[in-house]
């Protein structure tokens, strides 16, 4: 790697030139000058001078270095995921605090504040959040914790953290996992994919555990060709060094679903890897997962035929004259979360399993929930109605045919009702009257 050492001689001369010679004019006026407090003065603006001089010296230096760097990269990212770059990639470098911004502007160009206030008060009925989570700042702290690059679809731009040299073997692994999704971008477009799916985040983390595991898988082969002790070192010392507070802080669902993407969507893309390598993964995007449970469970994508999620419609979601402030999908992920909140994580899991479809509406500012599920088999039913149950454990639920109800001192009343085939209708609301209401509307919602 001499060339890029070369290149940068005469930068590195010219800036120490131009601090020798600040330095020595200053150190003449230091001469002229008599009183100990002017030269005191005069010594620190010297040295201020030369720690400016100095970091941008380095400054300059790195990002030379770093833009040859980029290219080599590029070069080895393309070989490694088969695609090629049809058009150069556009880059943008910013610090922590233009991250944060950058963030905070593709949350606000998605959704509005009320919007997001919405998804918190839908996740908050579903017990999955606390009560009036501030989810938008929550998102912003985690993201702009956490982000060292990050590639927009809708901008078509790579952006890059401004201390996250190259020099760092980590951070050309991190390089390379973005540069997959310029990759993925260019040869298949992004915008096409559910990204943003306002109704049905099962949908949308499905898509998002795609190119999400196809860039970690990327970034594995990348990775273990790039090994050296100076990776092992560099990414021993971002775990110890990265900060991690505003990840640890976060609810259990917000942890997980942002886990989520990289670690079950690599063993998604893995299976279509091990059937035809890369070429057998870039086909999946012509006809992309579309649940949480096929990405879960990859076997459900790749049968044939393909176990699709069975949509349930509700043609009128308004309930007494009023519109859901939640509208949504919660899917098997989002069901596993939600039972292990309850129970263990190996119960949640096989209980979760059996999901085939759901769909929730919250009204009320989250005071009445209806969720209306559809599971696999009789067996699935009984292990989901368990497991919704052991959210409400310090209730005493009655029976009556294929119908549970409880009610406590709080002024919430649960009903679970066993409906149609291999179908559970839950509500929570404040009184007897309404659940009923609510299961004689939604309880026979169609399928689709």
């Amino acid at each position: 790697m001499s060339r890029p050492a070369t290149f940068l001689v005469p930068v590195l001369l010219a800036v120490a030139a131009a601090a020798a010679a600040l330095a020595w004019n200053e150190r003449q006026q230091l001469a002229d000058d008599g009183p100990i407090v002017r030269k005191e003065a005069l010594l620190e603006s010297e040295n201020d001078g030369l720690r400016s001089a100095l970091d941008a010296a380095e400054r300059k230096a790195s990002a030379a270095t770093d833009a040859l760097r980029r290219g080599e990269i590029e070069r080895e990212t393309s070989a490694i995921r088969e695609l090629p770059f049809k058009h150069p990639v556009e880059y943008a470098v910013l610090d922590r605090a233009g991250i944060r911004q950058v963030v905070a502007e593709k949350l606000t160009q998605a959704y509005t504040d009320q919007e997001i206030q919405d998804m918190s008060t839908g996740y908050s009925a579903l017990g999955l959040l606390p009560p009036n989570f501030p989810l938008k700042q929550t998102y912003i702290d985690l993201l702009g914790e956490q982000i060292a690059a990050f590639y927009d679809q809708h901008k078509h731009t790579l952006f890059m953290f401004r201390d996250a040299s190259l020099d760092n073997s980590q951070n050309r692994v991190i390089l390379s996992h973005e540069l997959t999704h310029a990759l993925q971008d260019q040869n298949f477009g992004l915008a096409k994919l559910p990204l943003e799916a306002r109704n049905n985040d099962d949908r949308e983390a499905a898509a998002s555990a795609l190119i999400e595991g196809d860039a970690t898988l990327e970034m594995s082969q990348y990775m273990v060709k790039d090994m050296t002790w100076k990776t092992f070192a560099d990414t021993a010392t971002m775990s110890v060094t990265q900060s991690m507070e505003q990840l640890r802080k976060a609810p259990r669902y917000l942890r997980q679903m942002l886990v989520f993407p990289y670690v079950k969507g690599e063993q998604f893309c893995m299976a279509a890897y091990e059937d035809g390598g890369f070429s057998e993964l870039s086909d999946v995007y012509e006809n992309p997962p579309t649940s949480t449970a096929q990405i879960l469970h990859p076997e459900k994508y790749f049968a044939t035929p393909r176990e699709n999620p069975i949509d349930v419609n509700i043609p009128d979601t308004t309930f007494q004259g009023q519109k859901p402030v939640a509208d949504n999908v919660l899917g098997e992920m989002g069901c596993r979360i939600l039972f292990a909140m309850s129970s263990d994580e190996a119960t949640a899991e096989a209980a979760a399993a059996g999901w085939r479809g759901d769909r929730y509406l919250v009204f009320d500012r989250g005071k009445t929930l209806v969720w209306h599920t559809v599971w696999n088999s009789k067996a699935g039913v009984e292990a989901a109605v368990s497991a919704m149950m052991g959210r409400f454990r310090n209730m005493t639920f009655v029976r009556s045919g294929d119908n549970l109800s409880a009610g406590d001192a709080a002024g919430r009343y649960v009903s679970l009702q066993i409906t149609g085939t291999n179908e559970v209708v839950l509500t929570l609301t404040t009184n007897k009257e309404s659940s009923d209401l609510l299961q004689q509307k939604f309880a026979m919602a169609s399928h689709g």
